[in-house]
């Protein structure tokens, strides 16, 4: 009897090993599902690019026969990449005087650009393929834009251009209409819509933080005057010289960043104004031996 007793009790401690190990090995492979199902829902960061000009130090209007590019910036190493894409064309005619470009939502590898006075297009709203810089005109726009933005999936947001005047484009039409009243400095020179609010920057002014450049104005999206302003608080004119490529990075930590006409690209982590950090230098884009350094605007795309 005893012998049987043990018998039952060893037979009763091996299945219960066993299902123990059995728990421990279904215990494990949901712990990894989890861990595929979390990684898996990890949101990628955008893909940056920038709208480059071959010409250092321009104001606005954009000065007449400057060709425009498309450059693909990657934040994610230091010093970051910083490379040619493609040059803006509509049917192979290299198109002068692109001044904005932002992402054409939901349609993979198109952008929407604007062009200037001086555009040998001048005051149109094309559909460019990003991978070759091929463009067709979508519309023609009822004021010359620059530094676009996307409002909602049928309304751009960008500056009149020369002015502080923020426009909102019909997509469908082409047609402008005052974003708001036009803003405190003479000129904008950036624009970028972030975490639900539209940003302004006037590069070379330094209203709110004397001595430091690189005003900005917070709005709200559905329009109206300007709510907030902060500063950008730079030292050196060549990291705010118009025109400027502005954008806030919530992916690499580098947070407000801009690309000048004078080939600097440089960011800011805190843009309350008159206190430390003050912007840090990134990369002088003639450093890379290519001839096309200014950053007029930029552009993110998932």
């Amino acid at each position: 009897m005893k012998n049987l007793k043990m018998i039952a009790i060893g037979a009763f401690c091996i299945v219960a090993i066993a299902c123990q190990n059995d728990f421990k090995e279904v215990e494990t492979t949901n712990t990894s599902q989890k861990e595929i199902t979390f990684s898996e829902k990890l949101a990628p960061c955008p893909e940056l690019y920038a709208l480059v000009l071959p010409a250092n130090g321009t104001g606005s209007p954009i000065l007449p026969n400057v060709e425009s590019f498309i450059f693909k910036i990657d934040l994610s190493i230091t010093p970051i990449d910083y490379n040619f894409v493609s040059q803006i064309k509509i049917g192979g005619v290299p198109v002068t005087c692109v001044t904005g470009i932002t992402d054409m939502l939901g349609v993979p590898n198109y952008a929407w650009a604007v062009t200037g006075v001086n555009s040998n297009f001048p005051k149109r709203l094309l559909k460019v393929k990003i991978t070759t810089g091929q463009a067709s005109i979508a519309n023609t726009t009822t004021d010359y834009l620059q530094d676009i933005d996307n409002l909602d999936a049928n309304t751009l947001v960008g500056i009149k251009e020369g002015s502080s005047q923020i426009m909102k484009i019909d997509i469908s039409s082409g047609t402008c209409s005052p974003f708001g009243p036009s803003g405190f400095p003479s000129q904008y020179n950036g624009l970028t819509v972030s975490g639900g609010k539209l940003y302004t920057i006037s590069g070379n002014t330094d209203y709110i933080c004397s001595g430091k450049r690189g005003d900005i104005f917070q709005y709200e999206l559905t329009g109206g005057d300007y709510t907030e302003k902060f500063s950008y608080k730079s030292t050196s004119s060549s990291y705010t010289m118009k025109e400027l490529g502005f954008y806030y990075d919530a992916c690499y930590g580098k947070k407000w960043l801009i690309g000048s006409a004078q080939a600097i690209i440089s960011n800011n982590t805190n843009i309350k104004p008159c206190a430390i950090p003050y912007p840090t230098f990134i990369l002088n884009t003639v450093t890379t031996h290519q001839n096309y350094h200014g950053i007029y605007d930029f552009m993110s795309k998932i």
